[in-house]
């Protein structure tokens, strides 16, 4: 715990990402005696920044801007309104999307704004090694030393604060492609296949152009049939880690392992975690960050055992898996309740991976 009778206290959050300009930002906000002193860092300088934000899907459910409130970040490009999934068989499922394609760089840039206009500092600088110890936190920069009462760590999947705590997490490389594809304009689209072990291709809009991406595979060489104008990858960080808070330090975003282990999404869940935390801090309570986190449906062990299941499934599984859904119009009462019943009589043997599918629907994006 923190002294609260000091006049200030010190929170370094590490990483501007998702998760920790979300983090940063309901600091300050919430901080209406301005009591907290929080220093946002950067590795990146703004040129190789833009570059490794770009390398996103960059589609978000429209949940997350409303459980962002106060806060209206700027950059939404477009309503995305369906999802097409194509799965072997030739089972094409089409359903609602209440969501949007977002610009991260600008969207990511006018957060840092806010923060910055009530009183948050940002620079661009890299933790070197942290020392807990006498209930603060000693931080070696590349070309100074701090002491902080608390560090929120969003450093990314590769967390180099995470490796210093001696937590572990999983991780998986992406590959992303944008080419000289006439995109379709509100539609996300989603390719299954075993060849994935688990994972799809993806084809989102971009500008006048589509992103089309892949689960980096060892012996397996996926690549566009379209032009290819940029070549992008990037590693993502999903299915939790064994603790989130250790000592007087905090792991939120992909540093944390939040991105969804069956969706891959991780700006909407990462958010929502730097959001907890800064609460947590403002409460002088960093374990009440751990369990509240816990308690949301983000962090549910169903999307980790599904996805172990469904890395093992063959085309065939795959196929025989999401045959009911096919020509089911789910926004039909009827339709639902026939869809339903069949699944309980005949599909017993996936009941959890539909539970999950339902899950991912509410806390996937």
């Amino acid at each position: 715990m923190v002294d609260l009778l000091k006049n200030k206290f010190d929170v370094l959050v590490v990483g501007a990402g998702p998760s920790g300009v979300s983090a940063a930002y309901h600091l300050k906000k919430t901080d209406v005696d301005n009591r907290i002193n929080v220093d946002l860092i950067e590795r990146l300088n703004p040129e190789k920044y833009q570059t490794y934000h770009d390398i996103c899907g960059e589609g978000i459910s429209k949940s997350l801007i409303d459980e962002l409130n106060p806060l209206k970040p700027k950059g939404i490009l477009e309503k995305i309104e369906k999802i097409k999934e194509y799965w072997p068989g030739n089972i094409r499922i089409t359903t609602k999307m209440n969501g949007y394609l977002i610009d991260r760089i600008q969207f990511l840039n006018s957060i840092i704004d806010e923060f910055k206009k009530l009183g948050g500092n940002y620079f661009l600088n890299s933790v070197k090694t942290i020392d807990q110890r006498n209930n603060n936190v000693k931080v070696k920069f590349k070309d100074h030393k701090k002491t902080y009462d608390f560090i929120i760590a969003a450093d990314g999947a590769n967390s180099i604060i995470r490796k210093y705590l001696g937590i572990e997490g999983k991780t998986k490389p992406f590959i992303q492609y944008i080419v000289d594809k006439k995109p379709q304009k509100g539609v996300l689209e989603f390719y299954y296949d075993q060849k994935y072990k688990g994972d799809y291709m993806w084809i989102f809009p971009h500008e006048s152009n589509s992103k089309i991406g892949f689960p980096l595979i060892p012996g397996n060489k996926f690549k566009p049939k379209e032009k290819i104008i940029t070549k992008q990858s990037r590693l993502i960080g999903y299915g939790g880690v064994s603790k989130y808070v250790s000592e007087n330090v905090l792991l939120v975003g992909d540093a944390a392992c939040q991105t969804n282990p069956i969706t891959k999404g991780g700006i909407r869940p990462g958010m929502i975690a730097g959001k907890i935390a800064a609460r947590a801090i403002l409460n002088n309570n960093i374990q009440e960050y751990e369990k509240k986190w816990l308690q949301t449906g983000f962090a549910s062990n169903i999307f980790n055992e599904s996805f172990d299941i469904i890395k093992k499934m063959n085309n065939f599984e795959l196929e025989k898996h999401m045959k009911p859904f096919e020509n089911v119009n789910l926004d039909k009462t009827l339709d639902r309740y026939i869809l339903n019943l069949k699944l309980l009589v005949f599909y017993t043997k996936y009941l959890k991976l539909y539970r999950a599918y339902d899950h991912s629907n509410n806390f996937g994006w």
